[in-house]
């Protein structure tokens, strides 16, 4: 299995400063740095021998940079992308330094041999072996410039996956998209992510199950539910509640029906125990505690918004503090992880004593207005320092600028936070009526309603 990628190497960023004095100093800083670190001894070097994995195609290995530029130079060809660096990886434990070297030169024959100069580095520093390719991008044959497009990366892709077949090596049939880093570090973590969540369930659900009824049971107790129709060319896991579906393998090779339904198949009765604890519960629900108070003045009932995130709070287990509640419902869950803002919310509701959408609006309206004027303040502070030479008023002058760019900040925080109230307050009330969904609530809530009316 091989992985693959290639880029543009573009000319040193110090060019705009040094271009005037020196142009030919800075103009193949970038190419020389790349060729410096695919040959790089300590990562190419194996054993006590000290044999370097390196080859140049159409190039000496130990000139490669030199002849790159010549041949730069007689086509007159030296602006914009300097060279083109790529690599392939394998998989850990799947191929000896020379196979994973010999892939690599066989590769660069194929792909770029009869126009381009290659520089093939194979380097043996991290687990997975690796070749790094340094692609000219000049033509030594006509002068004209690589054109590295979805093409040819396509091309690059499908000739490794090629040679990987024909050296007896595993290919990656499904390759998938690039992960957000946010979302990466997230899972690395063990976060509750969208892809995480879907994993505890179905992992939850197999603990539960002997037979496929069972599975399906608990995981739509736990808000999703798998489709793998016979008209469907992927197999999907979604929330019961809608929405866009994942495809399974996305999970990980472990999440596909075949795995699922073998490890299912595993579990002796003794899971039986598991199943009717996620379907019916241990039989304890959580009270909170009642604290009986006088008080002289009649109690202030919450409403609004303000009485919408306390609630919010409440169901995920923010606020109180109670470690042994969980939501119900995947949106729930995935909320969790932004229990904190939404905490930021609720104390901004209650200071400014917002119940409606109508009195959000209007704060940030009088947010917009007050920063206007605050920043109006402060460039005429700014002014008066530049003419001013009296160092004890010089200093008085930074103090009071400090102190309107700090209620600046504050007063942009708050208007963000606003902002984030107005957009998520409706997907806040259907996250509620969902989870109450899920508890088997709503009927009970609707009929104490009723009583309520009839009084």
């Amino acid at each position: 299995m091989a992985t693959t990628k290639i880029w543009p190497i573009k000319d040193s960023l110090r060019r705009v400063t040094e271009y005037a004095s020196n142009p030919e100093k800075t103009e193949y800083d970038d190419l020389k740095a790349s060729i410096g670190y695919a040959v790089n001894g300590e990562k190419t070097g194996f054993g006590d021998e000290k044999v370097y994995l390196t080859t140049g195609i159409r190039c000496d290995a130990d000139t490669a940079f030199e002849e790159m530029m010549a041949v730069k130079e007689s086509f007159g060809k030296t602006g914009g992308n300097v060279a083109y660096h790529a690599y392939q990886s394998f998989k850990p434990g799947e191929v000896t330094p020379q196979m994973c070297h010999q892939i690599g030169v066989e590769l660069a024959e194929k792909l770029w041999g009869d126009r381009y100069q290659v520089l093939v580095a194979t380097h043996l520093d991290k687990e997975h072996l690796h070749n790094h390719f340094i692609v000219n991008s000049v033509s030594f044959v006509d002068g004209k410039k690589f054109n590295d497009n979805k093409a040819a990366y396509r091309k690059l892709r499908q000739t490794s996956d090629e040679l990987c077949r024909e050296h007896e090596l595993s290919v990656i049939e499904r390759p998938g998209g690039r992960t957000p880093r946010q979302i990466y570090f997230a899972e690395k973590n063990g976060e509750a992510t969208r892809y995480n969540l879907m994993r505890w369930a179905i992992d939850d659900a197999v603990s539960a199950s002997t037979n496929m009824e069972m599975f399906e049971a608990v995981l739509r107790k736990k808000g999703y539910r798998i489709r793998a129709d016979a008209n469907r060319k992927y197999p999907v896991i979604c929330s019961v509640y809608g929405g866009r579906p994942t495809r399974l393998y996305q999970l990980g090779p472990e999440y596909e029906p075949q795995k699922i339904y073998a490890r299912v198949c595993e579990n002796d009765l003794s899971t039986r125990e598991n199943y009717y604890r996620f379907m019916y519960g241990n039989g304890m629900r959580f009270q909170p505690k009642r604290i009986h108070t006088r008080s002289p003045k009649p109690k202030q009932k919450i409403t609004g918004l303000f009485a919408l995130y306390l609630h919010y709070l409440y169901l995920l287990g923010y606020w109180p503090k109670r470690n042994h509640y969980q939501p119900m419902t995947p949106e729930m869950k995935a909320a969790m992880r932004k229990c904190d803002e939404y905490s930021r919310h609720a104390r901004l509701l209650a200071k400014e004593h917002l119940s409606t959408e109508d009195d959000v609006k209007a704060l940030i309206d009088r947010c917009d207005e007050r920063i206007t004027s605050l920043c109006d303040e402060r460039q005429k502070i700014r002014n008066r320092m530049r003419r001013c030479h009296d160092q004890d008023e010089l200093t008085g002058l930074r103090q009071m600028r400090d102190s309107l760019t700090a209620e600046i900040k504050t007063l942009r925080t708050d208007k963000k936070t606003a902002g984030q109230i107005l957009d998520r307050a409706e997907q806040i009330r259907e996250d509620v009526t969902r989870e109450y969904a899920a508890q088997g609530k709503d009927q009970r809530r609707k009929t104490k309603k009723q009583e309520h009316e009839t009084r």
